[in-house]
């Protein structure tokens, strides 16, 4: 079975004060790009992950996800999987959250156990904040510490060019997060008008990310970036904890342009890509 892991990018993320558990409460929405890391799973004796071998086993989320609904399962079924990165890590894509998530699902599919997304997010919420977001086809608003979804894509049908850019640096979300004090969340009112234009397919009218005062801060090339598309035209924003940055352009030939520009005088990675959106 072969099958693709996409990215994720934040057109909206506000968090609020840190909780006693030490996660912030969070505002989000989140859509999935095509930017795919390839993963290919067939049976085994024992669970195998090739790919990612320079993560131990106890913090390599694919083995952890296959080790768990294993577990849950109450089977001996084994799997080797291999995957095939192209989504960089520690740059708020979800890289391997969205190798978690998309494991899951096809382990359930594979395996025939027939669990529900539902019984697929108990086992996420053990794995990461973000996992459970891939267990669904499109975008959704994300509440709590990542853990409540409402997929919010009924409605909505549009193109847009995105351009997601490696400066090569990689961040902590967790080391992130503990230097952001936190502020408060949006209220119902706002949120509603958010989804609207969201829904509209006016994506630039709502782009905000509370983390990128911290991460501007011990960053400054990333504000620059983000200056200078600015300049340009185009409507970029950090993604996640960062450290890509993402910009919005309105049309193709201008993306195309902008794209080149970044990768041949920058010299920094370039994707330029389009959102996820499921067939209504």
């Amino acid at each position: 079975m072969e099958i693709k892991a996409p990215a994720k990018i934040n057109l909206y993320l506000n968090v609020g004060k840190i909780r006693e558990d030490s996660f912030h409460d969070i505002i989000s929405i989140m859509v999935k790009v095509s930017l795919w890391d390839i993963i290919t799973i067939e049976d085994n004796e024992d669970i195998i992950v090739e790919g990612t071998d320079w993560i131990p086993k106890e913090h390599n989320l694919a083995y952890r996800a296959a080790k768990l609904l294993k577990e849950r399962a109450g089977v001996n079924n084994g799997c080797k999987i291999k995957i095939e990165k192209n989504i960089p890590i520690g740059r708020g894509l979800g890289g391997g959250s969205s190798d978690c998530g998309t494991i899951l699902k096809a382990l359930n599919e594979m395996w025939e156990f027939n669990l529900s997304v539902k019984e697929l997010e108990k086992i996420g919420e053990e794995l990461g904040s973000d996992v459970n977001f891939f267990l669904y086809p499109g975008g959704c608003l994300v509440q709590g510490r990542g853990e409540i979804l409402k997929p919010i894509d009924k409605t909505f049908k549009n193109t847009k060019n995105i351009i997601i850019i490696d400066t090569g640096i990689e961040l902590s979300t967790k080391e992130i997060c503990l230097q952001y004090s936190g502020g408060k969340l949006t209220e119902k009112e706002e949120l509603d008008k958010i989804l609207s234009y969201y829904r509209e397919g006016n994506w630039a009218e709502i782009l905000k990310n509370d983390l990128e005062s911290v991460v501007f801060k011990k960053f400054p090339v990333l504000k620059d970036l983000k200056n200078r598309l600015t300049n340009w035209g185009t409507h970029p924003l950090l993604s996640g904890s960062g450290s890509c940055i993402f910009t919005l352009v309105d049309n193709i030939k201008t993306a195309e342009s902008v794209a080149r520009i970044i990768k041949e005088d920058f010299k920094y990675n370039t994707w330029l890509v389009n959102p996820i959106i499921p067939e209504t």
